[in-house]
């Protein structure tokens, strides 16, 4: 792996895909100092700079309120929009989702007026089905908000950084009906269970189940996502490669955790941040600083060099 940003510098780019949690943002959630200057250069120079998440697209967007025309991968990979408009996405079958709401409702904590329920079960009840044993809960994703029936405090201030768009439901069981059947306009793109310590345990009783069919990732330490098979960043940013006749020679991309590493893939600058996983530092050419030392925008500094 390659640190030395002469390497680099000047290169050709037109089309940069960042991620967000760990790369573009530091420990605290913020943005970098220097990066508004920074997109505006981009944009002087016709250069396509695209938030790439695990979060909502809904989110990504009102991350950049004074930048509407931006182009977003959101729901990692499962979704693409640009200036407003989709551009590509990928529903995942309800099947699966009726499914993972059952296993959900069985190893987490139940959704509300569901515990005595549960309780009832008595020796037949699956292991990690009482309230103690799994802190966690299923966030339903559409493209055009996010579905949750746990409803406690805790649990939607963990989800309100990633899903601004969510709409509490008492039943998840009836939105599925209720797309199936078309009495809403809605398709659901990506499932992510969250877990208040390590998500392991959890997702393997539930998403994990479902990963020799599915797209299924470990997205944080506390996220696990699943999606239809074939989904990912990178063949969201394949997609958009084509859309905008950009090659992988004119690509970078910067990334810190297992769910870029398809997106790096696609890119001949490929950057895995000083703080990035193991295995994200193996398959990156280059080595950029960490979220905390403002790495993308020293390293696109660079590269934008002339």
């Amino acid at each position: 792996m390659v640190s030395d940003p002469s390497s680099y510098a000047g290169a050709q780019i037109r089309l940069v895909a960042v991620d967000m949690d760990g790369t573009l943002l530091d420990d605290e959630k913020n943005f970098p100092p220097g990066l508004d200057e920074l997109l505006d250069h981009l944009e002087q120079r016709g250069v396509v700079f695209v938030p790439a998440s695990g979060r909502q697209v809904w989110t990504l967007i009102d991350m950049f309120p004074e930048r509407p025309g931006l182009t977003f991968i959101g729901e990692n990979g499962a979704i693409v929009m640009r200036d407003g408009r989709e551009i590509s996405s990928a529903p995942l079958d309800l099947a699966t989702v009726r499914e993972s709401v059952s296993l959900i409702r069985q190893y987490a904590l139940p959704r509300p007026g569901a515990k005595a329920a549960c309780e009832d079960a008595g020796e037949g009840a699956p292991e990690g089905s009482l309230r103690e044993n799994f802190d966690g809960g299923l966030v339903v994703c559409g493209k055009n908000c996010a579905y949750v029936e746990r409803t406690d405090e805790a649990f939607l201030a963990a989800v309100a950084p990633y899903y601004t768009r969510t709409q509490c439901v008492d039943d998840l069981v009836k939105v599925i009906d209720d797309i199936e059947q078309g009495r809403i306009d809605e398709a659901i793109i990506k499932l992510a269970v969250y877990s208040a310590g390590d998500v392991t345990a959890l997702a393997d009783q539930t998403l994990g189940r479902f990963a020799r069919s599915h797209q299924f990732a470990i997205s944080a330490a506390n996220w696990a996502d699943l999606q239809d098979r074939g989904v990912d960043k990178g063949r969201a940013l394949r997609a958009l490669q084509e859309y905008l006749g950009v090659t992988p020679g004119q690509t970078a991309v910067f990334g810190d955790a297992g769910n870029d590493l398809s997106m790096i893939a696609q890119a001949e600058f490929s950057f895995a941040m000083e703080n990035a996983s193991a295995d994200v530092r193996a398959a990156a050419r280059f080595l950029a600083p960490s979220n905390n030392e403002a790495g993308v925008v020293k390293v696109l500094q660079v590269l934008l060099a002339e």
